[in-house]
């Protein structure tokens, strides 16, 4: 079968490799749809800790083409995977926080994911999704779940203010989910006009333009802010923008060795809450059924389809005006 691996840091080719082989316990996933990430440039660039050599893609679903021995799943079903693997028996297993299991192991950062024709997997991973969906929302269901976890933290309750920093697909998933929630206020902040006239098509109530407009004087007083853009500037305006009380929720993921300074006092005066939101503990089967619900507006995210052979001229350019979410069909 043919995969993406990525060999070293920058060092990345479309490989002919052996096809796994069903063991019991596991089935091999024909893959449909996998998502490009931010995370997987990181991973590209040497900004997120990976084994190598491994085959890339953690955001993917398809169609069980083989099961292990008394599977309790079915040659053709259609499933959405969560990539993360945990132990299931340890402290923070048991407390329901997966994302911090010691033995966390992610397909396609550790071992093999889903850029390729077909990926292994424990059947634990395995969620079945609605008959009859769209196969590229197969893409979203992983970064909908880290998204609901982010909203969890939260803890929105309906007819909050709420600004969104960040205009990728994790920005435009939380406005969907806000306006869910309930909320009353939804500022999408976003440098790419294309991306906010999307968010406003799709729920946000007001957008800003970080480039033309200072955040800090047209956005304050919020109830949340969630910072989805992965980048100092944003986190900074997030603590300016929040009001006494407020919390910062935490989705963006800046480059490993990324430092700045916080000001104690302000964070202790204003009883600011900022709170990171790591992974998808617990909240894939919830993204698989909402996705099936129908209740979001994912085709509208969707900027460019492409093959195996196309995945190294997406990591190596950042995304493009206009483009949110890039999705490989092997």
């Amino acid at each position: 079968m043919k995969a993406v691996v990525l060999n070293a840091v920058n060092d990345l080719q479309v490989t002919e490799v052996q096809r796994p082989k069903v063991e019991a316990g596991s089935s091999l996933i024909k893959v449909l749809a996998c998502g490009i990430c931010g995370t997987d440039r990181h991973i590209y660039k040497g900004e997120y800790p990976s084994s190598k050599p491994v085959i890339l893609g953690h955001e993917f679903g398809g169609v069980i083409e083989e099961v292990g021995p008394g599977s309790k799943f079915k040659v053709g079903q259609v499933v959405s995977i969560d990539p993360n693997i945990v132990c299931g028996t340890c402290p923070d297993c048991v407390a329901g926080r997966t994302a911090f299991c010691p033995g966390l192991t992610a397909l396609g950062v550790n071992i093999n994911g889903g850029i390729a024709e077909y990926v292994l997997t424990p059947d634990t991973q395995i969620y079945p999704v609605k008959d009859g969906l769209n196969p590229l929302h197969l893409a979203f269901i992983e970064p909908l779940a880290c998204s609901i976890r982010g909203m969890d933290l939260a803890q929105l309750k309906g007819g909050e203010s709420v600004a969104v920093l960040g205009g990728g697909v994790i920005g435009l998933l939380v406005v969907q989910l806000a306006k869910l929630a309930g909320a009353r206020e939804i500022v999408l902040v976003t440098r790419q006009k294309f991306r906010r006239d999307v968010a406003l098509k799709i729920g946000a109530t007001r957008v800003v333009d970080p480039k033309s407009e200072d955040v800090s004087e047209v956005v304050s007083g919020m109830d949340v802010t969630f910072e989805c853009a992965g980048a100092v500037d944003t986190f900074k305006q997030s603590q300016v923008i929040t009001r006494r009380g407020g919390s910062v929720i935490v989705l963006g993921l800046t480059a490993a060795d990324t430092n700045l300074e916080i000001n104690p006092f302000s964070v202790v005066v204003n009883e600011l809450r900022i709170q990171g939101s790591f992974l998808n503990p617990l909240t894939q089967g919830r993204a698989a059924e909402l996705v099936g619900s129908g209740k979001l507006n994912l085709d509208i995210l969707i900027s460019k389809v492409v093959d195996l052979a196309g995945v190294q001229a997406v990591l190596d350019a950042p995304p493009a005006e206009g483009d949110i979410k890039y999705i490989v069909c092997p």
